[in-house]
């Protein structure tokens, strides 16, 4: 008998999807994908995104009110302000 070697098929490991409009177009189709074959994913979906909108909504007042500051960490502080001996 021969040893015949298979072809393993596509892996999902192997298709390369990079960030842009591709992969927005990748993550909008596995979406899409579930909420068509599964029904009850679609409260699921509606859900998260009225809490993920919420949460967003949230914390941009939240930093709007609180911004904050970014300093540069390479940079040594001035002689002036190094605090105490």
């Amino acid at each position: 008998m021969r040893n015949l070697k298979l072809h393993p098929g596509i892996t999902m490991h192997r298709i390369a999807v990079g960030g842009g409009v591709m992969g927005g177009l990748f993550a909008i189709g596995s979406v899409l994908i579930f909420v068509i074959g599964l029904p009850v994913s679609r409260w699921f979906l509606l859900g998260s995104t009225l809490l993920g909108t919420f949460v967003a909504a949230v914390l941009y007042v939240w930093h709007k009110n609180n911004p904050v500051e970014l300093t540069d960490l390479h940079r040594p502080p001035p002689d002036d302000q190094t605090g105490p001996p």
